[in-house]
């Protein structure tokens, strides 16, 4: 029979804290970037809104891994 993995409550809420973070940090990266381009080429804020999806996207997929190797067994 597998063996059941049980989280503690602590474990758990630094794995959201921590998936949570993941998302805000690519979210920022990806408007940093945006901006960056923005004003490097002359966009008229073209790459802002594009970064910031982009990054959004991105923290969804890094969640979705940070996930997938905490409820490994």
């Amino acid at each position: 029979m597998p063996k059941k993995n049980n989280m503690n409550p602590w474990q758990m809420a630094g794995m959201v804290s921590s998936m949570g973070f993941e998302i805000f940090a690519f979210i920022l990266v990806g408007s940093i970037g945006g901006r960056y381009l923005d004003n490097r080429f002359g966009f008229a804020h073209l790459w802002l809104p594009v970064g910031a999806v982009a990054g959004f996207l991105f923290g969804l997929l890094s969640c979705y891994y940070t996930l997938k190797s905490f409820t490994k067994d």
